[in-house]
């Protein structure tokens, strides 16, 4: 029944339709609740309605008695409405009551025991309104009452009474203002088994015996706080059993905060400024995870533990922990001796780190290991035994690394199932000659995918160059050939005279390559039905602020001499909307832009924000399926020097341009640039970002 228009709910409408059980009137401009008469009603003609909605009106008041006669109602939902008053008879006689929803309502205070005319309510919810202090009396009277939910609701205190719904298991105040716990805060709840504190944005204080009453907590979330100083805040907290100070920037006061946390299980502290010796006590060796013996998942990624690989000890009393997250900690090292006591571990996480090189023996002793991600590191070499030990290992992850060569007879678990080793620059050539029959042995029995990105590099033998690993067949070129001993002697001389060749041609080359592949493949490109007229903006470009005189002295004169059409640019952040947060105006321009060009150079790749825009930007991609995305290269960058992304880019054969000083040379780059404007091609797959 959503969407009629009904000034007036009132029970007498529905008497006789005993069959109700659930009602739903949503959206109908009800702006009054008529209390029913019940000494006037027949009781076999009342209504056994079970669920109540009167979401999305616009009643502002709850008067006394207000549903009177639906004796059976379980679930009454008032969100979306104004409701700003609320007396303590509102709810009387609605005896079966178990959950009420008050969301999104314009409720600033509440009188004491509102709710206590519903004896049997479990659950209730009072989000998004506009309490800014939470008074425990409200809910005096709420003996049964198990779940209360007071999200974004701008409360910065709790007034200091008891809790008399010593029932309460569930607590949630998230994304509020609340500042400080003090002692008094939570007495009463004895009985609270889960407390959510996330997303309060100002610097949380927790005092020290302020956790001391809800002794009883299982679950503690804190996540998403501005700033959290640990001062022995969790040392009463015997039965806690799940931890969340995620991206809380933490401060640690001494190493043993986590003495008395035996019960824990999952402890998540990712992306909170942690420092290795936020972890250790660099004088006793003392790890912050002493006293965790039950600890199962342990997250710290996001943080900058550069230097773990000093520090071998840190994980050593974690003897029950089957989950370990260190992604993107900065991690350039291994110890031999770091993952040593883990013998339960099942799941190591390490990628988007910066290893060079693992030690062989790096993974001994973790005979139980299933799961390593190794990807997105900077690993050359895998050493012969790296893997002795891991005999359970079922998925190995080493995709996007610097991999040329496996170690001779390297150790491979029989248990493999998944093995992934695509975007190496393997060196398909004898000395791989073992790893490529050992892929054709385990082939059919374990998951190679993706098989087309795991290719050769340009080091391998000649004809094999780009080609999947599976086109080099060890008996066809390994053998004795003579022919190219001798081609090899003379090979030298023979490339020399072609390379002085081609580069002096270069550009007339590069020219003609570029219409040959225009007449062979332009005309068979799938692209977007849109035009860029249809756009908001027809170019957004993004530069570095050392880059603005390449944009003035030839982007600018170039747009206003060959495309004089395009009459709608974006020129980097000084022509960003004015008013917005900065990272979502970036996103609206990228958003809202036929095409965005990216100036790259050895300035623009070390800034983080500009890394952030390329992200955004790949991130856009992939939601559209389409290449709005082109890359200028404004002067040559060393590949060690390349960013992750940027590489993974180029390696997909994304649209990218380099500037010349030759003029033949920049004639070759604006016609690219003039051809790459006109319609944005489709993508066959996502980029994993």
């Amino acid at each position: 029944m959503n969407n009629i228009k009904l000034a007036t709910f009132d029970v007498r409408y529905f008497m006789g339709h005993v069959e109700i059980e659930r009602l739903l009137i949503d959206s109908s401009g009800i702006k009054y609740i008529h209390p029913a008469n019940i000494s006037s009603m027949r009781k076999e003609n009342v209504p056994l309605i079970k669920d109540l909605k009167l979401d999305l009106n616009i009643l502002k008041h709850i008067p006394g008695f207000a549903l009177r006669g639906l004796e059976k109602l379980q679930v009454l939902s008032l969100g979306g409405n104004r409701i700003s008053n609320i007396n303590n008879e509102s709810f009387c006689g609605l005896h079966a009551l178990v959950n009420i929803n008050l969301y999104g309502n314009r409720i600033q205070s509440l009188p004491r025991a509102s709710f206590a005319c519903a004896s049997n309510l479990k659950k209730i919810d009072l989000s998004r309104n506009n309490l800014v202090t939470l008074n425990p009396q409200w809910f005096d009277g709420s003996l049964f009452l198990r779940s209360l939910v007071i999200d974004q609701s701008g409360i910065r205190s709790i007034t200091f009474r008891p809790w008399e719904v010593t029932n309460l298991q569930t607590l949630v105040l998230t994304k509020n203002f609340i500042k400080t716990l003090y002692h008094e805060t939570f007495t009463g709840l004895e009985n609270l088994k889960a407390l959510n504190l996330s997303g309060n944005a100002k610097r949380l204080r927790i005092l020290g015996d302020a956790l001391t009453s809800v002794g009883s907590l299982e679950l503690f979330d804190m996540s998403h706080s501005n700033e959290f100083t640990m001062k022995g805040s969790f040392k009463n907290m015997q039965n806690l059993l799940n931890l969340d100070i995620s991206y809380s920037p933490l401060k640690i006061s001494s190493i043993d905060q986590f003495t008395n946390t035996h019960a824990l299980r999952v402890l998540n502290m990712s992306r909170s400024n942690l420092k290795v010796k936020d972890l250790v006590d660099l004088k006793t060796g003392t790890s912050l995870f002493s006293g965790l013996v039950s600890l199962r998942i342990l997250k710290l990624r996001q943080n900058s533990l550069n230097t773990t690989h000093a520090l071998p000890g840190i994980f050593t009393p974690l003897r029950n922990l089957v989950e370990l997250d260190l992604t993107s900690c900065c991690i350039k090292q291994v110890a031999s001796r770091t993952f040593a006591n883990l013998t339960t571990l099942l799941q190591l996480s390490l990628q988007d780190n910066d290893l060079t090189s693992i030690p062989k023996d790096a993974f001994q002793g973790l005979q139980n290991l299933q799961v390593l991600r190794l990807q997105n590191n900077l690993i050359k070499f895998i050493h012969q035994g790296l893997f002795m030990g891991t005999n359970e290992l079922e998925q190995l992850y080493l995709q996007n690394n610097h991999i040329s060569t496996v170690a001779s007879n390297t150790f491979m678990p029989s248990s493999l199932i998944r093995f992934n080793i695509a975007y190496n620059p393997l060196t398909c050539d004898c000395q791989l000659a073992w790893f490529r029959q050992w892929l054709n042995e385990v082939e059919g029995k374990i998951d190679l995918a993706p098989k087309n990105q795991t290719r050769c590099s340009s080091s391998s033998l000649k004809v094999l160059v780009n080609q999947i690993i599976w086109s080099f067949h060890p008996d066809e070129y390994c053998g004795i050939n003579t022919m190219i001993i001798v081609s090899a002697c003379f090979a030298p001389i023979l490339v020399l005279t072609l390379g002085i060749l081609v580069y002096l041609n270069r550009w007339w080359i590069n020219y003609k390559l570029y219409l040959l592949k225009l007449a062979i493949v332009g005309y068979h490109e799938i692209t977007e039905d849109r035009n860029p007229e249809d756009y908001e903006f027809q170019l957004n470009l993004m530069f570095h602020d050392d880059d603005e005189w390449w944009v003035n002295d030839c982007m600018k004169p170039f747009l206003e001499q060959r495309m004089p059409h395009l009459e709608r640019v974006i020129f980097g952040d000084a022509d960003l909307h004015p008013g917005s947060f900065y990272l979502n105006a970036i996103y609206d321009v990228i958003e809202n832009s036929h095409k965005t060009i990216l100036l790259l150079s050895n300035q623009s790749v070390d800034d983080t924000w500009y890394m952030t825009k390329l992200r955004m930007t790949v991130e856009h991609m992939n939601d559209t399926k389409l290449e709005k995305v082109i890359l200028i290269f404004l002067e040559d960058i060393d590949d060690d020097h390349l960013p992750y992304l940027v590489r993974l880019l180029l390696s997909r054969n994304k649209p990218y341009l380099l500037w010349t000083e030759d003029e033949e040379g920049q004639e070759v780059f604006w016609a690219k640039v003039q051809k790459s404007m006109r319609s944005n091609r489709q993508m066959n797959n996502v980029i994993p970002v």
